[in-house]
C-alpha cells in the first residue's frame, strides 16, 4: 500500500498552479524519504509535470474593451529527480532535487502589453528556481523518527512591472529542514511533519526604473529570503486494499518581497495553507488507482497586481499506478479552479480576472533496488 502515497504525491506536482501564491512549484514534499526501496533499501525516482493555465479578465466598469487583457498566463513544466538509500538498520539518506518556486505571466497586448519593438514592452514575470536538498533519517523506537538536513538553492529570472524593469540571478545559497515521523504499517499509518527554514539569496543583475529610457540600466544587487514552510503529510489504510492520503501545507508569505534599492516589485499580505486528500484503491498486484481534491483559500497575495492574476484555488485529479517487478509507473491528470482576482491598471481602470482555471498532467517513474 505504500504505493499509494507516493503515487498520489506525484500527482500534486501537476497541479503545481494550485499551490501557495501561485509560486510554488514542487511543494517540498519528502515523499521519497520514506520508501522501503528494494534489495538493498534503495529507491530512484524521476517526475515529471505540466501546467497549462488560463486567466480571463473583463474590465470594470464601462467600455474599455481596446485595453483589456487577453489570457496572460503561460504553460510550463517541472521536473524533479530523487534518490533514497538505507545506511543501516535506523539511518537513511535522500537526495532530492527540484524547482520549488516559480512564474510565468507575460501581457502580450491591453493595458499592460505594448509593441515588440524591444525587450522593455511587455508586462511579465518569468521567475525559476533550483533546489538540492540532502536529508538524513534516524528510526527510534515505537514507530517514531526523526529527520533533518540541508538544502541549497538558486533563483533567478525577469520582471517588468510597474516599478520598472529587473532581470537578476544568484548562486546557490542555503537553509535547512528538520520534523519527525510516526509509521505503524499494520495499518499502513504513516504521518511525517516537516519545517522547512528562510534561505535568502543573493542576486545581482541589472535594474531599469524607467523601461522609456534604455540608457537608464544600472547594476543591482538585493536579497530576497524565500518564505520559511510547514509540510504534514499523511497516510492511513481505512479498509482493505484501500488508503486515504493527503498533505497540508502552511507557507509564510506574510512580509515576503522583491524589493532592490530602488524599488518593490512583489510585496506578498497573506500566510498561504494548501490542503490536499486523496483515496487510493488497489485492483491487483499490478495496477492502483487513486484520486485527490485540492483547496486553498484566496487570500490577498499580492494585493492587485498584474503579477497575479489569480488568487486562490480548487482542484480534482485522478491517476494510476502500475508496478512490473521493481519498476513502477505513475500517471496523473487534473483540473484546478484558480480563484478570481481584481487587478488595477490605474486609478480609473481595472480588470477583474474570472472563470480562471488549469489542466494539469504528470508522470512519475520509480525504480526500487
Amino acid at each position: 500500500m505504500k504505493t499509494y502515497m507516493t503515487a498520489g504525491a506525484a500527482l500534486l506536482l501537476t497541479t503545481t498552479a494550485a499551490v501557495a501564491g501561485g509560486i510554488d512549484r514542487s511543494g517540498q514534499f519528502l515523499g521519497p524519504l520514506f520508501e522501503e526501496g528494494g534489495e538493498t533499501g534503495s529507491y530512484f525516482q524521476f517526475s515529471f509535470g505540466y501546467v497549462s493555465p488560463e486567466a480571463n479578465a473583463n474590465d470594470i466598469p464601462g467600455p474599455a474593451s481596446a485595453f483589456v487583457p487577453s489570457d496572460p498566463l503561460s504553460s510550463y513544466s517541472s521536473l524533479s529527480f530523487a534518490y533514497k538509500t538505507d545506511l543501516s538498520d535506523q539511518l537513511s539518506a535522500a537526495l532530492i532535487i527540484d524547482e520549488p518556486f516559480g512564474v510565468n505571466v507575460e501581457y502580450t497586448d491591453g493595458a499592460f502589453g505594448g509593441s515588440p519593438l524591444t525587450d522593455l514592452d511587455n508586462g511579465r514575470a518569468n521567475i525559476g528556481s533550483t533546489a538540492v536538498t540532502g536529508v538524513l533519517r534516524y528510526k527510534l523506537n515505537n514507530g517514531f523518527s526523526v529527520h533533518g538536513g540541508v538544502r541549497a538553492q538558486e533563483i533567478g529570472g525577469e520582471i517588468l512591472a510597474g516599478a520598472g524593469f529587473l532581470r537578476a540571478e544568484s548562486d546557490f545559497d542555503f537553509g535547512y529542514l528538520v520534523g519527525a515521523a510516526y509509521e505503524r504499517p499494520d495499518i499502513a499509518l504513516r504521518i511525517a511533519v516537516t519545517y522547512n527554514s528562510e534561505i535568502d539569496n543573493d542576486l545581482t543583475g541589472i535594474e531599469n526604473n524607467t523601461p522609456a529610457d534604455p540608457t537608464a540600466t544600472v547594476g543591482t544587487a538585493f536579497t530576497v529570503t524565500s518564505p520559511e514552510s510547514i509540510n504534514l503529510e499523511f497516510q492511513t489504510g481505512i479498509a482493505a486494499d484501500t488508503l486515504l492520503f493527503g498533505s497540508i501545507r502552511h507557507a509564510m508569505y506574510d512580509g515576503y518581497n522583491l524589493t532592490t534599492d530602488n524599488a518593490e516589485f512583489v510585496s506578498f499580505a497573506d500566510d498561504t495553507t494548501a490542503y490536499s486528500v486523496g483515496v487510493g484503491r488497489r485492483l491487483s498486484d499490478s495496477l492502483s488507482v487513486f484520486a485527490t481534491i485540492g483547496f486553498e483559500d484566496a487570500g490577498v497575495r499580492p494585493s492587485t497586481t498584474a503579477l497575479a492574476p489569480t488568487t486562490g484555488t480548487r482542484s480534482v485529479g485522478i491517476g494510476a499506478t502500475y508496478t512490473m517487478g521493481q519498476l513502477e509507473l505513475t500517471g496523473g491528470i487534473s483540473y484546478v479552479e484558480l480563484g478570481d482576482q481584481v487587478v488595477n491598471a490605474s486609478e480609473t481602470l481595472a480588470f477583474d480576472f474570472e472563470d480562471n482555471s488549469a489542466i494539469g498532467a504528470g508522470f512519475r517513474i520509480g525504480y526500487n533496488f
